[in-house]
């Protein structure tokens, strides 16, 4: 199902899997769920919404990438391009797309 027009220049992964995140510069950690990745970005959900522009760094908690055959990172900083508000009866949750600034590896 696409709901929007596809602009991506990678191909997209569905993977359901907890994340976290927080703002750069800041230690306070949010949970959120992860949607989708590809080469250049991701999209999650989370309880709160994040304005575009803000720089995030993102950490994917208890992960095996064996699990789904693809290289993941220790974690990743990003800019939010986009965040929307889920419908009525998902109130409260936000899906937020970022593209990626660059992976770090510990």
């Amino acid at each position: 199902m696409t709901r929007y027009n596809e602009k991506r220049e990678s191909e997209r992964y569905e993977l359901d899997t907890p994340i976290v995140y927080a703002f750069q510069d800041s230690d306070e950690f949010n949970q959120a769920r992860l949607c989708n990745y590809c080469k250049g970005g991701m999209c999650f959900e989370g309880g709160n919404a994040i304005e575009p522009g803000s720089d995030i760094y993102i950490m994917m908690e208890n992960f095996l990438p064996d699990s789904v055959g693809a290289e993941f990172y220790d974690g990743y900083l990003a800019e939010v391009r986009w965040c929307s508000q889920r419908p009525p009866e998902q109130a409260g949750q936000f899906i937020v797309g970022v593209k990626y600034y660059q992976t770090v590896i510990n």
